[in-house]
This record gives structure tokens, C-alpha cells and sequence, in this order.
């Protein structure tokens, strides 16, 4: 004799209804947690520096340029022929490759990506860079270079 679904039967299919549910929650849960850890960026204590020490004054000769990071970005340190100090931000202005300083001829920036070129003051000369490269303020205190991230 086969048994019917009666009112005895309720009890276990509502038992198991529930046990499935929790079963799905426990399952889902998790996965929707890394889901949202990997959308959303993770919080990093980052702490900014207003100045640093990039070289020491010899370690820069005359006609040449040293690149640094500060504060996760690319600068640029020239020391030039007169023996001036100049610093900028060494992401090109058109699309961020970092620039680099030639020598040949004429003392520049170039940017290899897509030929854009800037005097020693940050200004452009050719190009397709919309804007100059933005300075820095650099001094000399105790035979070392220090770049500040106020802008010259």
C-alpha cells in the first residue's frame, strides 16, 4: 500500500524545505562576499610626503637628471648646465608615459610614445601634449637635493 501525502507528512517536507533554504544561504553568502571584496578597492593607508631627499649634489652631475618616485608618481630631478636644480612630474601630458632627458643638442624632455618634447621649463615645444609639465619646487640643504610637492 502506497502512502499518501497527508498532514503526517508536512512536518518532514517543511523540515526539509527549511534545511535546503539555509543549505542555499550558506552557500550564497560566501560567494557574494568575495564578490563584493573584489569590486570594491581595499582600504590602504597611504601617507604622502610633502619633501624628499632624491641624491645627494654629486650624484647628479651637471647635464644629466635622475627619476625618482614620489608619492607613487614619476618626477623628473635635471641638473642643469648653469647649475640649476629643476624638478617636475615626469608623466607626459598627452597620455602619461614617462618622459625622459636628452642631451642632443638643445637640453629637453622627451616623451618616446608619441614624440611630444618640453623645454627645462616644463613648456611644451612639440607634440601632441596639451599642457606643460607641471614643476616642483626643488632646494639644496646639506649637500642633498630635496624636492617638495609644492608646486614651483
Amino acid at each position: 500500500m502506497q502512502q499518501s501525502a497527508g498532514p503526517a507528512n508536512k512536518p518532514r517536507r517543511d523540515f526539509v524545505s527549511m534545511l535546503l533554504g539555509v543549505w542555499g544561504v550558506l552557500t550564497v553568502v560566501p560567494f557574494l562576499n568575495i564578490v563584493l571584496r573584489y569590486v570594491t578597492p581595499p582600504k590602504l593607508n597611504v601617507v604622502t610626503k610633502e619633501s624628499i631627499r632624491v641624491a645627494a649634489v654629486e650624484d647628479i652631475p651637471p647635464n644629466s637628471a635622475k627619476i625618482v618616485r614620489f608619492n607613487k608618481e614619476p618626477i623628473i630631478v635635471v641638473h642643469t648646465t648653469s647649475g640649476q636644480y629643476k624638478a617636475f612630474f615626469a608623466r607626459c601630458t598627452h597620455l602619461g608615459c614617462v618622459v625622459k632627458f636628452e642631451t642632443e643638442g638643445t637640453p629637453r624632455f622627451h616623451c618616446n610614445c608619441h614624440g611630444s618634447e618640453f623645454d627645462l621649463t616644463g613648456r611644451n615645444l612639440s607634440g601632441p601634449a596639451p599642457t606643460p609639465l607641471r614643476p616642483l619646487k626643488v632646494s639644496v640643504q646639506e649637500a642633498a637635493v630635496i624636492v617638495s610637492s609644492i608646486e614651483a
